[in-house]
């Protein structure tokens, strides 16, 4: 098979969870014979130069392009980030001719990089990746400046993903949230993991880890509760990802954490930073145990990472990758967005000998080489893709309307005049406030 990729986001350009899901399964698809082509980019990424690797050829968005159709979508003035990703969207469609010769095309649901290939009747047969949409994401954690958007993209998805040629997603609970929403059947496969070299030997670290972004929804304030409660039996643990945006007036989760857990965060929890794929597999190995306290997750390629390096891996049940752990026997689990359930696990991980640790690790380690083992997986997406092909395009196609929600189309002669139906006391009022705020800042 010719296969096109259009994804946001593969090495070097990201270590998120998008682009290490395709960064273990692309090079084994590859193993097999299969023509492998990598459309890497979104609404916020930048052109970088193309290259070839282990069989698989990769090329960049062109960031000007995108700019230049941001006039397609000129009606989505109000909301900028998503007038941008449907024109990073589209600009990808147009990069690589609507995919003509090839045989089957595989994008995500994040950043509606599936709409033209939805939308159009003449795109090859196309599988939509569900590894968390922009929907979902704001659902989770939704933003004070972004609720028109989140409402308005939530429908999109639904309605376009309900007219989809295949669906799949790795997670049983993703596969069932989406399943319901389009009530779709959606095709659940887990993902692939190829393990790290052995760090067994690895002098271990007293602190505890936690990898991921700090974000709202990846569970640090239920991580700072948590540990509250525990007071003076309360482990050190490391956090080992890059800051966010949070609600205003806090600009950030890590400011906004040491704000509100000054007595946690800083002295409990130590915010590391940011480190690459390389960098991130060593903290691992060190690690004295690992933490994933997201509230929700579409997997948390992290407690799967762990696990393969035989850590003793707590995992909140709201992530995906929750479901590869039988509770005490090969790592832990407790209640999503449950600080006394959080605290009450990591109570009885601190009870257990060295030797019941290593034993759950190596149990860990036994369940990722025997359910995600890249060759298994692989043939699994493999026979996914025939199947596909032999089914075709899913019969219903989108509505003319839907078509026309997120389809190019001329650019508006004033393009901000939706701002007349706003009263013009307040927009003064806004406008005002917002250029003192910066002209502070």
């Amino acid at each position: 098979m010719k296969i096109l990729f259009i994804i946001p986001e593969y090495p070097p350009s990201s270590g998120g969870g998008i682009s290490t899901f395709y960064r273990h399964m692309l090079p084994e698809l590859s193993k097999y014979g299969h023509k492998i082509h990598v459309l890497v980019g979104s609404a916020f990424t930048s052109k970088r130069a193309g290259y070839e690797l282990d069989g698989i050829t990769v090329e960049f968005l062109d960031s000007i392009l995108v700019s230049e159709n941001l006039a397609k979508f000129a009606c989505y003035r109000a909301i900028p980030e998503f007038q941008r990703h449907l024109a990073a969207a589209w600009t990808a469609w147009e990069q690589v001719k609507g995919g003509r010769g090839y045989d089957l095309v595989e994008t995500t649901d994040w950043g509606m990089l599936f709409a033209p290939w939805i939308a159009s009747a003449e795109s090859p047969p196309t599988v939509v990746q569900l590894h968390g949409s922009i929907g979902q994401i704001d659902f989770y954690d939704p933003q004070p400046d972004s609720q028109l958007q989140g409402s308005l993209v939530r429908l999109l998805e639904v309605s376009l993903l309900s007219v989809a040629d295949e669906l799949q997603a790795y997670s049983q609970s993703n596969a069932q949230a989406w399943s319901q929403l389009t009530r779709r059947n959606v095709t659940y496969i887990p993902p692939a993991l190829q393990p790290s070299l052995n760090q067994s030997s690895t002098v271990k670290s007293p602190n505890g880890l936690v990898v991921g972004r700090i974000q709202y929804w990846k569970g640090p304030t239920i991580l700072c509760e948590a540990l509250r409660l525990l007071g003076e039996k309360a482990p050190t643990l490391d956090w080992a990802g890059r800051d966010t945006g949070y609600k205003e007036p806090i600009t950030s989760m890590a400011g906004y954490l040491a704000q509100t857990y000054p007595d946690i965060w800083g002295s409990k929890v130590y915010p590391l930073g940011a480190f690459s794929p390389e960098e991130t597999i060593q903290l691992q190995a060190k690690a004295g145990f690992m933490v994933i306290p997201s509230t929700w997750d579409v997997f948390n390629y992290t407690c799967a990472e762990g696990m393969a390096q035989a850590q003793t891996v707590l995992c909140s049940q709201g992530a995906g990758a929750a479901e590869l752990i039988a509770n005490g026997m090969n790592g832990l689990t407790f209640a999503a967005d449950n600080p006394q359930a959080l605290a009450e696990s990591l109570d009885n991980l601190l009870s257990l000998s060295t030797v019941e640790r290593e034993q759950m690790g190596k149990a860990a380690q036994r369940t990722i080489k025997t359910k995600l083992a890249p060759a298994q997986i692989v043939q699994q997406r493999i026979e996914a893709y025939e199947k596909l092909l032999c089914r075709g395009r899913f019969p219903v196609p989108p509505d003319p309307w839907l078509f026309e929600a997120v389809s190019p189309s001329q650019p508006l002669e004033k393009p901000l005049a939706f701002l007349n139906r706003l009263p013009l006391r307040e927009l003064s009022h806004y406008i005002l406030e917002r250029s003192l705020k910066k002209f502070v800042s």
